[in-house]
């Protein structure tokens, strides 16, 4: 968490910079829980913190590659899709602001935000990870029960709010039968999906912020959907000298594009 940490304190201190928050509202006593969200109301644009530090954060830092290849994790993700498994290109640290409309993602399947034409036989694992204790309240997962077994769905609906990270859904008519399953989880635990697992995010209705992590895997020589981007060999038995030791060999990949 020390990045998240470090990443609060350089967002609020640009905030003061750039005149878009004052310097009596930094809020340097609040608690990490609700600090960004209290900093990010008192901006003259509350979503200004988020949206130049916190909407695409794809980090390649040590610390995500170790949770990426976490032995515990890799275990799971093998026993799905074999011991050949490569951390898939796409991959999200997220904060969920309190009441902020733009991060509240609607019913889709991971497949429409690949593209199905390459991925659509590739079973993709997705592991999401709270980083602090997700509820209904603060913004948690909900899942349709059974939902993986249809093939991709049409994604009709369209959020067309201005910046929101994942408009595209899948409309209330067009949805699949099943039960809706609320995912709440406590630090530590995870949740496991896949890319045709309809699932949404919930809006944030607590004053905290709802920290997470999603990482995805696949079998290694699979197609990922996101072949512009490079993903990098976790775990391989058959070839284990390919296997990535340090984030550096991670940056190194996209080096190479």
């Amino acid at each position: 968490m020390y990045k998240s940490h470090r990443a609060v304190d350089d967002s609020t201190q640009a905030a003061v910079k750039h005149g878009i928050l004052a310097l009596a509202d930094t809020y340097d006593d609040e608690p990490f829980e609700t600090r960004l969200g209290m900093v990010s109301n008192a901006c003259a644009n509350p979503n200004w913190i988020w949206q130049n530090y916190f909407r695409d954060q794809k980090i390649r830092t040590g610390g995500m590659f170790t949770l990426r290849t976490a032995p515990a994790l890799l275990d799971v993700v093998a026993s799905l899709i074999g011991q050949e498994i490569l951390a898939h290109p796409q991959f999200n640290f997220r904060a969920k602001l309190p009441n902020q409309e733009i991060t509240v993602i609607p019913w889709h399947q991971d497949l429409a935000y690949l593209i199905p034409e390459e991925a659509g036989d590739t079973l993709v694992v997705n592991v999401w990870l709270p980083l602090v204790r997700a509820t209904e309240e603060n913004g948690c997962m909900q899942v349709i029960r059974g939902s993986h077994r249809f093939n991709l769905i049409a994604h009709n609906y369209q959020d067309e709010t201005p910046g929101h990270t994942g408009g595209k859904g899948i409309s209330d008519m067009e949805l699949p039968p099943g039960d809706i399953v609320t995912a709440e989880l406590d630090v530590g635990d995870v949740l496991l999906t896949s890319e045709r697992v309809v699932h949404r995010g919930l809006p944030n209705r607590s004053n905290t912020v709802r920290w997470s992590v999603d990482t995805r895997y696949s079998q290694i020589g699979l197609p990922t959907g996101r072949e512009h981007v490079p993903g990098f060999v976790a775990r391989s038995q058959r070839n284990p000298q390919s296997v990535a030791t340090s984030h550096h060999d991670w940056n190194r990949q996209f080096a190479q594009v």
